[in-house]
């Protein structure tokens, strides 16, 4: 068997390449960001690829979606996480259908692409509201908006002043460490995220991969609780593990990061869907101080104590990839 790994913004696809040596798998980079990309791909010669988008720039993130579209669903080629995985991935507008067509409990979001109708809803709303970019990791791109006047501004830079061709776009990133200025690759047009406002006390970060389990809490600094880094390492409820299943079920998502609001009146409310997603520790779980994962036994969530996240979690990802990629084979045998 042969693995290909596509190449990624920022040597992203590092941990694959780890995880492919330990594991003892054959592999190639496949170089997926340049124009031959579809050649690269054709004379590659690999059962199946694994992808990295990446999460700074809606442009590249929707450049992966394209591409991986021909890889996956014309090739042919099996790709992990899946492209319905890869599809939320960094996508807060798609993440926000998908929530609500299928019934998960989330705050409320609205998307809007027109000025008149974001203006009519922010004359009706209570504040605050929270304005998010579609595309970035932590909470760079998240705004907590508590004015109107705040936020027809926003919506003037956003669709423009009179006329939609000379928007400027709204960013609430910064850069630049002694005078921080406007992350300007990062302005976002003719569009708003509009999500509800939930005072919360903390965010729980559930995670499958495969047929483990496993979550924490993620710790407030401020408003936020993305990217502080700061952990909190209770069991999780059995509410959450069962909602998490239940996501992962209904999607066929077979690599999974779900971040779930607590909210101060005890509402677990689904904030992001990550196939992908940063790990600032060694570990992701811990029960009664021993490393582990969860995995579910006939409905029922057994502990199991072990190291299961080495390089981030990607070799476990690679050693998931590598058995759905067996029973893809014996099922093409059998046929």
């Amino acid at each position: 068997m042969k693995l290909g790994i596509f190449t990624a913004f920022r040597n992203l696809h590092k941990n694959y390449i780890r995880s492919c040596e330990e594991l003892g798998i054959d592999y190639e980079i496949v170089d997926i960001i340049s124009p031959n990309w579809m050649e690269n791909v054709q004379k590659s010669g690999c059962d199946g690829f694994l992808c990295r988008p990446p999460s700074k720039f809606e442009e590249r993130n929707r450049m992966f979606d394209e591409r991986l579209y021909f890889v996956n669903k014309e090739m042919k080629y099996p790709i992990y996480p899946s492209y319905e995985e890869l599809l939320i991935y960094e996508n807060k507008r798609f993440t926000s259908y998908w929530l609500k067509l299928n019934g998960f409990p989330h705050p409320e979001t609205n998307v809007f692409y027109n000025k008149k109708s974001f203006l009519n809803f922010i004359s009706m709303t209570k504040l605050p509201i929270v304005i998010k970019l579609n595309t970035g990791s932590t909470a760079k791109g998240v705004k907590i908006v508590r004015s109107k006047a705040q936020a027809k501004f926003i919506a003037n830079l956003t669709f423009g002043l009179k006329n939609d061709k000379l928007a400027i776009g709204y960013t609430p990133q910064k850069t630049g460490k002694i005078f921080p200025f406007p992350a300007i690759g990062t302005i976002q047009r003719h569009h708003l995220i509009v999500q509800e406002y939930k005072d919360i006390k903390w965010e729980w970060r559930m995670v499958k991969i495969g047929e483990s389990y496993f979550g924490h809490k993620k710790l407030k600094i401020g408003e936020f609780a993305s990217g502080t880094k700061l952990k909190g390492w209770e069991v999780p409820p059995v509410e959450l593990l069962n909602l998490t299943k239940d996501i992962c079920t209904k999607g066929k998502f077979n690599s999974m990061n779900i971040d779930i609001f607590e909210t101060s009146e005890g509402q677990f409310l689904v904030n992001e869907l990550q196939s992908l997603f940063g790990q600032s520790t060694k570990y992701l779980m811990y029960v009664d101080g021993k490393p582990g994962r969860f995995i579910d036994i006939n409905g029922k969530f057994e502990f199991e104590e072990g190291n299961f996240n080495q390089y981030e979690s990607y070799l476990l990802r690679v050693k998931h990839f590598i058995e759905l990629l067996k029973e893809l084979k014996g099922q093409n045998c059998e046929n």
